[in-house]
This record gives C-alpha cells, structure tokens and sequence, in this order.
C-alpha cells in the first residue's frame, strides 16, 4: 500500500505543475497583444516626426548631400543644399577626411555664386553665401574681397536712396509756385503757409524713401504736342513704372564644364512675367560663347518670382558667369 501512496502523491504533484506552467503560458499570451499595439504606435510617431537638420545622423546627412550633389543643390536652398549637409556632418563627426575634401572642393561654387549675387545686386543672398563661405573655410581668400563689395554695394544702395529723396525734393521745391504778395496777410497766415510747404516736402521725401513705390511729377498740361524725344522717353518709362517688384531672385548655377575649363561669359533672356509673379516663355537672346550657359541662365529666369500685378509684363535679363578671382 505504501508505494501506492506514493504513487498518487507523485501524480497530483505533477498535476499540479502541468497546471501552473499552462497559466503561465496564459498570461504571456495575454501580454502579448497588449505590448503589440504600443510598439506599433511608437513607430508610427517614429516615422510622422519631422526631421530637422540637426537630428540627422551621420548615414543621413551623407545621404542628404548626396542626393543635393546629383540635384545640383550645391548652395541653395537654404538649409537643404550640399553644402548646409556637409557643414552640418563636420560638426556631427569632426575630423572626416571626405567631408573637409567635399567642403574645399564646393568653395568655388560658393565664391562663384557670392559674387553673382553681388552683380545682381542680391544683397540678401550675397550676405547668405558669405555666411555660407566663412563656416566652410574662416581663412578662405575670396572672404576679404566679398566683403568689401557687399559692404560697398549696401553703402552705393543707401546713397542712391538719399539722391533720390533729394532729387523729389528739389523737384517738389520747382514745382511750388512763387510766393505772392498778399494785402492785408498776417503773419500767422504766412507761417500757416510755410508749415504746409515743409510737410508736404516730408511727405514727398517719405514716399521716395519707399523702393517699391516710385514717384513722377506729372507733366504740366500744354496746348501744343509735346516734341518727338519727350513721347518717347514717355512711353517708354511707362511700363518701368508699372513693372511688377522682384520679391525673389535667383543666382544661376555655373556649369561644372565651364567652371572645369575656366570660361566665362554671359546670356540675355526675354522673357514675360505672369500675372501670379511667375516667369514663363523664357527665350534665349544672345550668349557669349554659345551654348555653354544658355541652360543655366534659362534656369535661373525660370526660379525668379514677382509680386503678382495680375497682368502679364515683357522683361529681360542678361546673367554674367564670372569666375572668381585669386
């Protein structure tokens, strides 16, 4: 009887086992599916995040300059051309012997473009590309001599502004007619006067403060045609007045070709501007030499942008290709 015992004893122990490891088994199953979902939802806002430049590792930004490189996004746009990349991965890994090489071999095209932009008088974006220049390289040579020009051309551009504002204002002074003796005037009445004079010239120097809002006195009524060289001269400043303002430029991409075998030279473009501000029917006019930067000119006019007028404009553009000199 005894190893009878013992035998029962051993089963319910081993039935009691079998039944603890299957609700064991239970409860791992029902984990499962609970923790299945929350990996999945950490994914998704994984991949819906944004990427900012600065959270790129470095595989992705290599990427992201590569694909810049193939695009021809050498320095534009801001922030997402091959040259914000690769500034970015030398500061996320100093040191890389590929990166600095990448960085020394896309100056020129910086220096190119900085001086491209100061022709165009771009001021905004030649200030971007020497920028740009003095975190590839502080000690680049063509650094002193685009910050001259950007520094001569900001002071050409604010000494045009006070020749304008005097030139109205001179105009506005021949224009008022001579003073008249008036029987019986007060002094207060003619002190009335010459306040009103001055901020009617105030007002004049203000609107001509305004580049966007050009101002012409109007022509003196006259009995008889006006000669043959004012009409002309009319005319054709009519549609300067009413020609739509450039709210964003665009710098033209030297060819690697020419840049190779150092040519340079220059294209002119008619083209229309659109109602919307945007540039079509681009047609080549001249270039020097032929066919070496008809294309990036045409490309050039094409990303220019007006401010809409909703009427179409003629207009043309003639673009340099210069390079930079050591």
């Amino acid at each position: 009887m005894a190893p009878t015992g013992a035998w029962a004893g051993s089963k319910a122990a081993s039935a009691c086992l079998w039944l603890a490891l299957c609700l064991g088994l239970a409860a791992c199953g029902a984990a499962a599916p609970a923790d299945a979902p929350r990996s999945q939802a950490e994914h998704a806002d994984a991949v819906a995040l944004p990427e900012p430049l600065v959270e790129l590792d470095g595989e992705g930004l290599r990427a992201r300059a590569a694909q810049a490189l193939r695009e021809q996004r050498i320095h534009t746009p801001a922030g997402d051309s091959a040259v914000d990349y690769y500034l970015a991965l030398r500061d996320k890994e100093p040191g890389q012997i590929d990166v600095i090489s990448a960085l020394g071999e896309l100056q020129p095209y910086v220096v190119i473009a900085g001086e491209q932009a100061l022709l165009d008088d771009d001021l905004g974006e030649s200030q971007r590309l020497l920028g740009l220049l003095e975190r590839m390289d502080p000690q680049a040579p063509a650094l002193p001599r685009l910050r001259e020009g950007l520094r001569s051309a900001t002071a050409a551009r604010e000494r045009k502004a006070r020749e304008e504002t005097q030139r109205l204002l001179a105009e506005r002074a021949d224009a008022a007619p001579a003073p008249r003796a008036m029987p019986g005037a007060t002094s207060a009445a003619i002190k009335a006067d010459a306040a009103a004079s001055a901020l009617a010239a105030d007002e004049a120097a203000a609107r001509a403060s305004t580049p966007a809002a050009p101002i012409a006195s109007a022509p003196a009524p006259s009995a008889s045609p006006p000669p043959a060289a004012a009409t002309a001269t009319a005319v054709a400043s009519a549609p300067a007045r009413a020609m739509p303002r450039l709210i964003a430029d665009a710098s033209p991409r030297y060819p690697l070709p020419a840049l190779n075998r150092k040519i340079e030279g220059s294209v002119e473009i008619s083209f229309t501007i659109l109602p919307d501000g945007r540039t079509g029917a681009a047609r080549l006019v001249s270039s020097e030499p032929a066919g070496v930067f008809d294309d990036a000119a045409l490309a050039a006019v094409a990303r220019l942008r007006f401010e809409p007028s909703g009427q179409s404009h003629a207009a043309r553009r003639t673009l340099n290709f210069k390079l930079p000199s050591r």
